[in-house]
């Protein structure tokens, strides 16, 4: 293979950097390298370097080849390992999910925390995911808060099985629901019956998307992202109409946001009978979190 030195593990690693060649920051590159070789081998960086001359076979190598040509054509790493780390857990991903981003690690630990600091957590909680994807959310507050009784909410039947499969490599105990969080229904849960809700719903506005990288556009499912320039508060708005029905009296409300949203999502979430709620930035200093208290 073109500029291919040998079969063993440094040469291939090196090269298979080299053969990126739609990906120009070598920070990337590397961080794309040592994910490959570690989901695919095994091999985390200090091993891939005492293991340098180890050699691999034809078939390690194809596989390598494929892994490039796909990354050449803009699609994520996460697809190509079909795997990817959440809150200290491997997560399973795919089209049919969105990849889960650290901005969103950032809200889970912020959700624990404020969990830990409101409630005694010796008793169960009971919490909801809403919009769970890949069930990362989800699967993450199961790990924390094991006693809990945790749900989740997917409109789609794909994302649930994915999100399955993540839940039983964790031994989570989750209920999946397999349901519109759009639709007028509000029986799902009773009244006054949950903790906390934990949503990331769609919020780029359409006009965003020439703003986003190719990869995420082509690669991750729309209805999961994008909401129309016209009411780009529609899902905050309902969540937070059925959040104020399903929570009990100071039940918690959090919520990833769009940064240029953030004074609109605290006002529809107010309207909707919160008694506060607060503005969060992450660690880029962007407004990106809204935590709401009944």
């Amino acid at each position: 293979m073109q500029g291919l030195k040998s079969n063993k593990a440094g040469d291939l690693y090196h090269w298979f950097k080299s053969m990126m060649t739609t990906v120009e920051d070598t920070k990337e590159q590397k961080a794309i390298a040592d994910e490959v070789f570690f989901r695919f081998f095994n091999l985390r960086p200090d091993e891939r370097v005492l293991k340098r001359d180890d050699r691999f076979s034809e078939s390690d190598i194809v596989r390598l080849k494929k892994a490039v040509q796909r990354l050449n054509r803009g699609e994520p790493v996460q697809h190509i390992t079909g795997v990817t780390e959440f809150f200290g857990l491997d997560i399973h991903v795919n089209g049919s999910v969105l990849i889960p981003r650290p901005e969103t690690e950032e809200m889970v630990l912020s959700v624990c925390k404020e969990i830990e600091k409101v409630y005694d957590t010796v008793t169960p909680l009971h919490v909801l995911d809403i919009g769970t994807g890949s069930g990362c959310i989800a699967i993450a507050l199961a790990s924390r808060f094991r006693k809990s009784h945790i749900s989740a909410i997917e409109i789609s039947e794909d994302a649930i099985s994915i999100a399955k499969r993540n839940a039983d490599l964790h031994g989570a105990m989750i209920r999946f629901i397999h349901h519109d969080i759009l639709s007028s229904d509000h029986s799902i849960f009773s009244p006054e019956s949950l903790n906390c809700i934990v949503s990331n719903p769609p919020y780029v506005r359409d006009s965003e998307k020439r703003n986003m990288a190719l990869k995420v556009v082509d690669y991750e499912p729309a209805k999961a992202l994008f909401v129309p320039d016209d009411d780009p508060m529609l899902f905050y708005r309902i969540i937070a109409q059925k959040a104020s029905i399903w929570l009990r009296k100071d039940g918690l409300l959090f919520a990833e946001i769009n940064e240029a949203l953030s004074s609109d999502c605290r006002d529809v979430i107010l309207s909707a009978g919160f008694s506060e709620a607060i503005i969060n930035k992450d660690i880029h200093g962007k407004d990106r979190f809204i935590r709401a208290r009944m």
